[in-house]
């Protein structure tokens, strides 16, 4: 690894914001690595002095690092200083680590990504394939260098894919119903859909907006996430409530387990870190 030169004098600087005994754990943790951790927690130093930080290992670098905090809502700021990655990218990839280890040798269609844990899907499987949709754009062509599809009518044939992936993606299709039933059929026997949306376990689920025969009807005051290929952002169409599991099954015919891992050595904690791996049966 590069290592960056420490300016003179700047031992003392770095000795000034570290907790006692954090060098030594340094040590222990990142043999070989201490130069450059010196130099992460000065720059982070404001996190560190104020014990926002800890040391762990992250599932998207492969590698040991430190997680700081820079707000309160971690899902979106509990981040690894390595990569800059959340909660909800690692646990995707921690989920996928513990139910398909081999994930890297299976078919795998993305949908709509973003983040670095998309990045590592990208990088590191030989099958991936991503899309992302633009109206007006004919599904399964390619446009601005990636596929264009639309969930709720896949051009893909039936059996196609090990692996689905969805993040953040199904609060804002509108006709869920048949986007649940277009991955399922794109799923082989045995297949998987792994996703996220923000989840409530307290409420039954709430429509914020519908497609008529008139067009868009909004039902509560319109509310947009961000979007990465869209400046505008992405309107939010449901809140998933505690009827989600249900929602998929009768839609899909998929069994959903829910994975939530809290755990700060891998850098997971934080607000709506579900990830939802809904199953297609073998010989479905």
């Amino acid at each position: 690894m590069h290592e960056v030169e420490r300016p003179e004098g700047s031992q003392q600087r770095y000795s000034k914001v570290l907790p006692m005994g954090l060098r030594d754990m340094l040590r222990q943790v990142l043999p070989g690595d201490v130069r450059y951790w010196l130099r992460t927690i000065y720059n982070h130093r404001n996190l560190v002095g104020r014990g926002r930080f800890n040391l762990g290992y992250c599932v998207i670098c492969e590698r040991q690092t430190m997680f700081v905090w820079e707000g309160v809502y971690l899902r979106d700021h509990y981040r690894c200083v390595r990569c800059w990655s959340i909660p909800r990218w690692r646990a995707v990839i921690q989920v996928l680590n513990l139910c398909y280890p081999g994930w890297r040798d299976l078919s795998i269609f993305e949908s709509s990504p973003g983040g670095m844990g998309s990045e590592q899907l990208k990088r590191e499987c030989v099958r991936y394939v991503p899309s992302h949709f633009w109206p007006g754009i004919e599904p399964g062509t390619v446009f601005r260098g990636v596929r264009c599809e639309d969930l709720t009518r896949l051009t893909f044939p039936d059996d196609s894919f090990d692996v689905v992936v969805t993040q953040d993606v199904f609060e804002h299709v509108l006709r869920p119903e048949r986007a649940f039933s277009e991955v399922a059929r794109v799923l082989r026997s045995g297949g998987s859909h792994v996703f996220t949306v923000p989840f409530s376990r307290d409420h039954r689920t709430f429509v914020r907006a519908e497609m008529t025969p008139a067009g868009l009807q909004y039902l509560a005051r319109p509310e947009y996430h961000g979007n990465p290929i869209n400046d505008e952002g992405a309107l939010v169409v449901t809140e998933w409530g505690d009827d989600l599991v249900d929602f998929i099954r009768r839609h899909s015919h998929l069994d959903t387990e829910i994975y939530n891992i809290h755990d700060r050595r891998l850098g997971l904690d934080g607000e709506y870190l579900d990830v939802f791996v809904s199953r297609k049966r073998n010989g479905s």
